[in-house]
C-alpha cells in the first residue's frame, strides 16, 4: 500500500469515526429518550420537582410523585389528604409553580375516559335521587357529566353532612367521581 493510499485510509476511518460523535444529547441527560424507563425516570423527577415548588410554597402535605405501572404521573393522597381541594384554594401557589407543570409532556396523566349515554344516565337518576334525599336544588348533569351549581342556592357549597347524608343514600346508582363547578373555585369533584 503506498503511502498517500494509507494517508486516505487513516482520514476515511478518522471521519468515520468522528461521524459516531455528533454533537447531541449525552446518555445521562434530562433530554427525553426512545427508552420507556428513562421517560419514566424524567416524568418521575418533573413530579417530584413540582411537589418539591408546592411544598415549598406552602402545601407542605402534598403526596409524593408516582408513575403508575401505565407510565401515567399521578400524585396519590395520603391519609386522606385532598390535595386538590387544598390547591384549588392557593392559586398563588399554583400559579407559582406553573412553569414547571408547563414542562409536563402532552401524555403526562391518564387521559380523561369519556362517560358513555348510560354513565349519563345514571347521573341524572343521581341527580333525581340526591334532590329526594335532602338536596331538592341539586341540577341535572351537563353534557360532561359535571354538574354546575354555579346560579344555583348551592353555588356556595353544601354542607358537608347534608352531602355525605344523600351521596350515601344515593351510592347504589352512581359510586364514581362526581364532577362539581360552584361559585366557589370554579370546580372540584366529590
Amino acid at each position: 500500500m503506498t503511502r498517500s493510499r494509507s494517508i486516505v485510509l487513516f482520514v476515511l476511518l478518522l471521519a468515520a469515526g468522528l461521524a459516531g460523535c455528533q454533537p447531541g444529547p449525552a446518555s445521562g441527560s434530562a433530554a427525553p429518550s426512545a427508552s420507556p424507563s428513562a421517560n419514566r425516570q424524567q416524568l418521575l423527577a418533573l413530579g417530584q420537582e413540582w411537589v418539591q415548588c408546592m411544598r415549598d410554597k406552602g402545601l407542605t402535605r402534598m403526596p409524593d410523585a408516582q408513575v403508575t405501572e401505565d407510565g401515567y404521573l399521578s400524585f396519590p393522597p395520603e391519609d386522606g389528604y385532598n390535595w386538590k381541594e387544598d390547591a384549588s384554594k392557593h392559586e398563588d401557589i399554583i400559579e407559582a409553580c406553573k412553569a414547571i407543570e408547563d414542562r409536563y409532556p402532552p401524555n403526562a396523566f391518564r387521559p380523561k375516559q369519556a362517560l358513555t349515554a348510560d354513565d349519563l344516565r345514571k347521573l341524572g337518576e343521581y341527580a333525581e335521587c340526591l334532590r329526594t334525599n335532602g338536596i331538592p336544588a341539586w341540577p341535572d348533569p351537563s353534557a360532561d357529566g359535571s354538574f354546575d351549581l354555579r346560579g344555583t342556592t348551592l353555588a356556595n357549597g353544601v354542607p358537608g353532612a347534608v352531602m355525605d347524608k344523600a351521596a350515601d343514600a344515593c351510592r347504589s346508582i352512581w359510586s364514581g367521581n362526581v364532577a362539581v363547578q360552584d361559585g366557589r373555585n370554579g370546580g372540584g369533584k366529590k
